[in-house]
């Protein structure tokens, strides 16, 4: 009976010795010190392969062909493949095998030197056959394979040291199970200037913490290196999963966004959709290269039958905040069609394609139709997130296609309670959505008489702390610092007003129609949320100072949805608003110029005429 024993002692990095007729042990005691089944000595040849498997339908035929007097290791290994497979379709059973003769010849096979013969991947594969035979990874035989396979990564070609990687990341329970893995990662760490192939590079970025930061230096230096070898379909695969690892190498996404561009006409679909999820993913809002993905985008869309692929593309470009009309418009020609066809819309299908209009401020005509459909066709599912469907009712409040019932819903007090006081759902990004939708159905929508929110008597939406990035916080402080020298605060000037709205002003100001300042204290309303101390003066403006720093714009100019919403709900409470944004503002000009440059935007927005 053989012994699946563990051998004690033994190194795994030392190639397994077969027991040769002077070495066979004299005794069972012998035999059991040195745990090396005896083998028989006949000269074996291992050249056979495992490209043509055993045509098998029953245990006892394969266990007849390993009674051939010269039984090759290769053989060896295909028939354990083959049983393995038997027992994965339940045809046998462990005592059909374990007790057999035959069998036991083969195990002591696979405990011999002439496995060094056999193909990496054949070994891998009798590797995942023995596991599933039930023999114990601590026996000799699994030991003597995994040993044969740490002496191969140095030797087998770069794919095979790849494939290694993923079977023995998971595999790591046994010493020699780390020390093949342990191996594998050196090797492919010492021989990173055989790769070439575009998917191996994929496949090790995949796995990139396992190496050290020299190596994945290395890996994409290499990456650049060979951009022009390296065909358009596996550029976009590994644009990919740098985005799904967060690699935020610059001048890597330069040369690679650079090549996929060039050769855009040979990508589909599909790789252009995961092209933007990575640059998603990576922050990269590069316009020209945005500009011609999606102009190679458009002759896409009409053929495609997925639309988890259009949701993506939707869902990339609004995070991006870049809007593509043509690819927006063709994407909802695409559903409209689908709906003439009777094909209905999901749910995704619907929240998506709202949600990104929305952030993209793209409400067109033409389509307007559609966005009705979708409009009548929302409604609350109670399986789904409080925050998709606050997302949801914001979009369509943006977009003007909100119903008394969809304000309702959100405006509830068990909706709005459970959503600002359950501190798994509380964001200020979903506090200040809801005070969007609030302020909204109170100046937008006067016909609506359903239950609002009276932010002004809760203390915690009143004092609600908002935290502008560093970009926002830097532009502000350089036009307010200019702007303070026309309307000093705190007489003429209020900074970072809470306007109750879900906003914040970065300034609140009251002039007459020749700009000239007038006293805020006395005049201002608070955006409609208290009474003012003094009566507005004819011809005077309550006006808001509002900055629009990258993030509050779109890629290539405009707003985003909801800072338009924002200037919007400013001017129906009953202020002029005054806009500056980071793209006409010139930080690093003088203090003069600066004033000279905001007196003059604040004149044109008034009307009045400049001074010749």
């Amino acid at each position: 009976m053989l012994r699946f024993a563990t051998k004690q002692g033994l190194s795994v990095l030392r190639r397994p010795v077969l027991c040769s007729v002077a070495q066979t042990p004299t005794s069972a005691v012998d035999c059991e010190k040195n745990f090396c089944t005896e083998v028989a000595t006949n000269n074996i040849a291992t050249s056979e392969s495992l490209e043509s498997p055993l045509n098998v339908l029953d245990l006892g035929t394969l266990l007849e062909s390993a009674e051939k007097k010269n039984l090759q290791a290769t053989k060896a290994c295909e028939i354990v493949i083959a049983i393995a497979n038997l027992k994965k379709e339940s045809k046998v059973s462990e005592p059909d095998y374990l007790q057999d003769e035959r069998f036991l010849k083969i195990m002591k096979l696979l405990e011999s030197s002439y496995t060094s013969k056999v193909e990496p991947m054949a070994l891998i594969s009798s590797l995942k056959a023995l596991g599933e035979l039930g023999i114990n990874n601590e026996s000799f035989s699994v030991k003597n394979l995994e040993s044969t396979l740490t002496w191969s990564t140095r030797s087998c070609p770069i794919k095979e040291v790849v494939m290694l990687l993923s079977f023995t990341l998971n595999r790591r329970n046994t010493e020699s199970q780390n020390i093949l893995y342990n191996e594998v990662v050196k090797s492919l760490e010492r021989r990173w200037v055989e790769l070439k192939d575009g998917k191996l590079f994929v496949s090790l970025l995949h796995y990139v913490e396992l190496f050290s930061p020299q190596f994945v230096a290395k890996l994409e230096d290499r990456i650049a290196d060979l951009m022009e070898e390296i065909s358009p379909g596996d550029l976009a695969l590994i644009l990919a999963e740098l985005g799904r690892k967060k690699r935020r190498n610059v001048p890597l996404l330069k040369s690679l966004t650079f090549y996929l561009t060039k050769h855009r006409n040979m990508l589909d679909i599909k790789q252009i959709s995961d092209s933007l999820f990575a640059l998603n993913q990576l922050s990269y809002k590069d316009h020209d290269t945005l500009e011609r993905l999606c102009s190679q985008l458009e002759n896409h869309i009409q053929d495609t039958e997925s639309s988890p692929v259009l949701r993506s593309i939707l869902t990339s470009l609004g995070q991006l905040k870049y809007l593509h009309t043509p690819v927006v418009d063709r994407i909802m020609a695409w559903y409209q069609a689908r709906l003439d066809n009777n094909i209905p819309m999901t749910m995704k299908d619907m929240t998506t394609l709202l949600i990104t209009c929305a952030t993209l401020n793209h409400n067109p005509v033409q389509h307007s139709s559609l966005l009705e459909h979708i409009s009548q066709h929302l409604t609350q599912d109670l399986a789904q997130p409080d925050q998709v469907w606050l997302d949801t009712v914001w979009s369509l409040t943006l977009l003007g296609r909100v119903t008394p019932l969809h304000l309702e819903s959100v405006l509830s007090p068990a909706f709005h309670t459970s959503l600002l006081y359950n501190t798994s759902n509380k964001t200020v990004g979903s506090t200040l959505k809801l005070l969007n939708i609030n302020a909204a159905a109170k100046l937008l929508y006067p016909a609506y008489q359903g239950p609002t929110i009276k932010v002004a008597e809760d203390a915690l939406l009143k004092d609600i702390k908002v935290s502008p990035s560093l970009a926002k916080v830097q532009l502000t402080q350089s036009v307010m610092e200019a702007f303070s020298t026309l309307f000093p605060p705190p007489r003429l000037l209020r900074t970072n007003v809470n306007t109750l709205l879900g906003c914040v002003a970065e300034g609140e100001f009251v002039c007459d129609t020749s700009g000239k300042p007038l006293l805020v204290q006395d005049l201002s309303d608070n955006f409609g949320s208290a009474e003012p101390v003094k009566p507005l003066p004819p011809n005077a403006h309550r006006m808001a100072l509002v900055t629009a720093s990258f993030q509050d714009c779109l890629i290539g100019g405009g707003l985003t949805g909801l800072t338009a919403l924002n200037i919007r709900l400013m001017e129906a409470a009953g202020y002029r608003v005054f806009l500056v944004r980071w793209s006409d503002w010139q930080p690093a000009s003088k203090l003069v110029a600066r004033v000279k440059m905001l007196d003059g935007k604040l004149k044109q927005v008034l009307g009045v005429e400049a001074e010749r």
